[in-house]
């Protein structure tokens, strides 16, 4: 039987290595998918394409943002019931969770169905980027339940702690995705309609397997009969634990709504097909980092609990330290040879100096990511719900909008990427002083209630 690490007295590096190891990897193949769906797209259709379902962006995140809702309430809900030995509790879960994921899904898909022409016209698209963006959007909204109740009950199992079987599903999905793509775009002559087709299978099948699992009983927890229920008690309760984690994901997509439609106003299909690579490759190198990011929370909470701050303070270089050195391995050959990174996605596409200044601007940022992501988890682990939730939607309102809307307008295209670069070096630098307080706080109350208890 496999030793258990122990998070009170384990070395932190060996800590973080064993616990991230299946987030980093989980996160790793979600980043992949998404970048080959981008090199698919683009290489068998072209730009236009291209840029038409990356203008799509911001409305897609409405989807993740109902998502993260409904998993992270339907998660807290059983793991406390779990923790409770509550089976009646247990078992309303996933009933109470499909009915939230048919009513979301149902009315996404009927606005989305109704108003698809005036929603992608509304995110800037037009001509062909137009033409491409309506025919993804109208049938990939298609696929809204399976990706919001697939993902949702995948949570349910990361609340069980079985991290690898959630990132298996994960995985064969993903795989499915990369496999069929090509197929129906390329081989079946789909066009655009098969990389949308393409991801709704595989999200089908990703819904069913895990659906299966707790068919079959291998939760460790009482499933009860899969029906459709909806319970006040249960309903109320996903809603009061999911509320802080959709506003942040809502103010997530504010943020790339602006980002994408001045994007539009000021640029050229080149320019928002180039930023869209841009974004991607950002992403792609960023996802990996939340995932090494992942057990911090548990690491700093158990030991602000056992009055332990010194590791606190310990645990939090440890990973800021562990994000740098790992986002610095991903980011040598990309910052070196930015424009063949670009070509991979988009191989007709040429760089002048400016776009590779500006690439290499925003990419350089995400040494900051580290420091900025690991002061939100050491609020939410010390029970600072408040500032957790204040500072990301702050970003917004006070850095990112008041930037968005004048840089551009004195700098024209560029002024999105000099947006992005202060935007991100402000927010960490005060994310850093704050939780630097917080932490000399920590310290003082414990030195005190220690030297009074001598």
């Amino acid at each position: 039987m496999k030793k258990q690490p122990d998070i009170l007295k384990d070395n932190l590096w060996k800590l973080m290595i064993k616990l991230s190891l299946p987030g980093i990897l989980g996160m790793m193949v979600i980043s992949i998918n998404s970048l080959v769906d981008a090199v698919y797209v683009s290489h068998f259709i072209g730009t236009e394409a291209f840029a038409g379902i990356s203008l799509l962006f911001p409305l897609t995140l409405v989807i993740t943002s109902v998502t993260v809702f409904i998993a992270a309430g339907s998660s807290s809900v059983l793991s406390r019931a779990i923790g409770a030995g509550d089976t009646e509790r247990q078992q309303k879960v996933i009933p109470n969770m499909i009915a939230l994921s048919l009513i979301s899904s149902l009315i996404l898909m009927i606005v989305g169905i109704l108003f698809s022409e005036e929603l992608v016209t509304f995110m800037g698209a037009t001509g062909a980027m137009l033409e491409y963006g309506i025919s993804y959007f109208k049938i990939s909204i298609l696929g809204a339940f399976f990706s919001i109740y697939g993902l949702s009950a995948n949570g349910l199992i990361r609340s069980e702690g079985k991290i690898k079987q959630a990132m298996t599903f994960t995985v064969l999905s993903v795989l499915l995705n990369i496999a069929l793509t090509p197929l129906f775009i390329h081989t079946f002559s789909m066009d655009i309609a098969g990389a949308a087709w393409s991801s709704i299978i595989s999200m089908f099948i990703y819904a069913i397997a895990t659906s299966l699992y707790f068919v079959n009983g291998k939760a460790s927890f009482s499933t009860g009969k899969f029906s459709i229920k909806i319970e006040k008690n249960i309903i109320k309760d996903v809603i009061n634990v999911g509320t802080s984690a959709f506003v942040m994901q809502l103010s997530n997509v504010i943020k790339q709504f602006f980002l994408f439609r001045t994007l539009a106003w000021y640029g050229t299909p080149h320019d928002i097909a180039f930023f869209s690579a841009a974004f991607r490759l950002f992403s792609f190198l960023a996802i990996p980092v939340l995932g090494l990011l992942q057990p911090m929370q548990p690491i700093i909470g158990i030991n602000y609990g056992a009055s332990n701050i010194s590791r606190c303070i310990e645990a939090i270089k440890t990973f800021r330290i562990g994000g740098v050195s790992f986002i610095l391995v991903f980011m040598i050959p990309v910052l070196i040879f930015p424009e063949y990174c670009i070509q991979l996605m988009l191989p007709d596409m040429v760089l002048d100096s400016q776009e590779i200044f500006n690439l290499r601007s925003i990419l350089a940022v995400l040494f900051l990511l580290p420091i900025a992501s690991s002061s939100i988890i050491f609020f939410q682990a010390i029970g600072k719900g408040k500032l957790a939730s204040i500072f990301p939607i702050s970003r917004q309102i006070v850095l990112f909008l008041p930037l968005i809307w004048f840089l551009p307008k004195v700098f024209g295209i560029n002024g999105i990427y000099y947006t992005l670069v202060i935007e991100n070096i402000i927010y960490a630098l005060v994310l850093w002083v704050v939780s630097s307080i917080e932490l000399k706080k920590l310290l003082s109350s414990t030195s005190e209630r220690i030297a009074f208890q001598k």
